[in-house]
């Protein structure tokens, strides 16, 4: 052009050249535009618009869920922090701390990713940079919610998105509300879960991004495996493994080839769900990004362990289960480490040892009432419930007996609409509980 564009006007076209590109999940395509950033800025010795451009190109890195990837967004956000507290650039600084968080997160070191994450809020919300507070409170939510606080993983996604709405940050708006949902169906709350997942699917959609597209139809996926509805939660992951795949997003695709797994198991095939499960954890073992290793591993043993249970292979179940055990352990996440106690107490009391079945019963049923997650609260009652019964404690089984109703009940209550209160009921589980339940109540 001439006379030619000023270096700063250029630097800014680059920049949010890259932000809509970021927002179309067309990551490698942001990359190279913050990269042209960095290459305008630093010739024109602009050093925070370069520590900028670093800081941008490492969540894009990050974005695209490769192992190859995790290296370039900490290296980045390394960079661009000394860039930061070089030039006394604060909004670069807090920035950087953000992303050197995720690259925490993607190690399993989740208190590691808080302590980063809070400390980039502090800086972010005294400097006044929007940007920053909703991304970092975006992950925060994330945290809160793997680790089962899901009243506080609520909150905390629900200001991510007031924040992000407020500077038109689509993208940090979508993924708050992504893990918004996940807390909702983890606390019963199906009604709220179902309108999170249509606003976040039509506004995903209108943007055009088919890694939240994708996460959100494979959540439905989950809820209706949630409720018994096997063959509707079927559906929706295959839909969502096929997004996934078309998009090459392994996070969308690997996710919901686990939850197809699942389907099988409880559809009545537990061999061809025994090899998906296996085949799958296989896959993340070779090529799985970061953080998505250990969740998807943690919930692949969990998996195997149901599966191999009802084949009756004890000892590899009991194997599996203790596996889930340890890394839920690691990584603070009470949900599945209730999981795996109560796996573990099945195991134990379809070998014969109901003392040791009650321990841990009794303790998964302790931590699934704290986080308040009803699904494994009314299946820990009534796996305790049968092994007081084994132990001859009468009182203390129609105690948990009791709650399992109490919690099916509630479940039921709380359904949307009538179709799915009666698959819910009707599910085979669901009925065996409660047949045992009557049973216990009359004896």
């Amino acid at each position: 052009m001439t006379p030619a564009l000023a270096p700063a006007r250029i630097v800014e076209i680059h920049h949010r050249r890259g932000e809509v590109l970021r927002l179309l999940a067309r990551y490698p395509d942001s990359i190279a535009e913050f990269e042209r950033m960095r290459e305008v800025a630093r010739s024109s010795g602009d050093r925070v618009r370069e520590g900028e451009a670093l800081v941008e190109t490492s969540y894009s890195q990050f974005l695209t869920f490769s192992n190859e990837a995790i290296d370039h967004c900490r290296r980045l956000a390394q960079d661009a922090l000394a860039i930061g507290r070089e030039t006394d650039s604060q909004h670069v600084v807090a920035r950087s701390l953000c992303y050197l968080g995720l690259a925490a997160q993607a190690d399993g070191d989740v208190a590691e990713g808080d302590r980063l994450f809070e400390e980039s809020l502090g800086i972010a919300r005294a400097g006044g940079f929007p940007d920053t507070v909703a991304v970092s409170l975006t992950w925060l939510g994330a945290h809160a919610n793997w680790r089962g606080e899901f009243t506080r993983a609520i909150e905390t996604s629900r200001q991510a998105a007031a924040a992000a709405r407020e500077i038109n940050d689509g993208l940090s708006e979508m993924i708050s509300s992504a893990f918004t949902c996940l807390s909702q169906i983890g606390l019963g709350q199906y009604p709220e879960a179902l309108a999170t997942i249509d606003d976040g699917l039509a506004k995903a959609r209108d943007r055009n991004n088919s890694f939240i597209v994708g996460r959100l139809t494979n959540t439905l996926g989950w809820l209706y495996q949630e409720l018994g509805d096997f063959r509707r939660a079927t559906e929706y992951n295959r839909e969502a493994a096929e997004i996934g795949r078309r998009a090459k997003n392994a996070n969308v695709e690997v996710s919901s080839l686990i939850n197809l797994s699942l389907d099988e198991l409880n559809l009545g095939d537990p061999r061809k769900a025994l090899a998906l499960m296996e085949a799958t954890q296989e896959r993340v073992e070779k090529f799985a990004f970061g953080a998505h290793r250990w969740r998807w591993s943690n919930h692949l043993s969990a998996y195997l362990s149901e599966a191999l249970l009802v084949i009756d292979e004890h000892e590899r179940a009991l194997e599996q289960a203790d596996k889930a055990l340890r890394q839920a352990r690691t990584t603070g996440s009470v949900k599945y480490q209730a999981k795996a106690l109560a796996l573990r107490g099945q195991i134990l009391l379809e070998t014969g040892q109901p003392a040791d079945a009650r321990h841990e019963l009794a303790e998964a049923l302790t931590l699934t009432r704290r986080i308040g997650y009803p699904t494994l609260t009314w299946q820990a009652a009534h796996l305790l419930a049968l092994a007081q019964v084994a132990a001859g404690d009468m009182e203390e089984a129609v105690t948990a007996a009791r709650l399992a109703a109490d919690t099916l009940d509630q479940i039921a209550g709380r359904l949307p609409d009538a179709a799915l209160r009666r698959t819910f009921l009707a599910w085979r589980r669901v009925d065996t509980v409660r047949e045992d339940v009557e049973r216990l109540l009359r004896t």
